[in-house]
């Protein structure tokens, strides 16, 4: 389920504890975080976050066409981190194909 009163998506809010693999699949995704990354991806691109000691971040739809649909397909894989791993430096990761 996507929020956001303009822009479709997910606003601000917080992970920790674990990684995040976003596959991008169709459309476009716009980050930014709390570190201060900022970056659109798509197209079949990859993002992987560490989350760690925490990242508090948000993935917004951008609406490219005013007046036709803006698709956007992907799939996020959570992925829990060992116990000795929780507290690690959160860290974003962006692959491009």
């Amino acid at each position: 389920m996507c929020h956001g009163e303009r822009v479709p998506g997910f606003p601000q809010h917080p992970h920790r504890g674990f990684e995040t693999v976003t596959v991008a699949r169709k459309g476009l995704i716009d980050h930014s975080d709390s570190l201060g990354a900022k970056a659109r991806f798509g197209e079949g691109d990859v993002q992987w976050m560490t989350a760690g000691r925490g990242i508090v971040h948000s993935e917004m739809f951008p609406l490219l066409q005013r007046n036709a649909p803006n698709p956007t397909e992907f799939f996020q894989i959570w992925l829990n981190l060992p116990a000795k791993g929780k507290m690690v430096r959160a860290v974003l990761h962006h692959a491009v194909e």
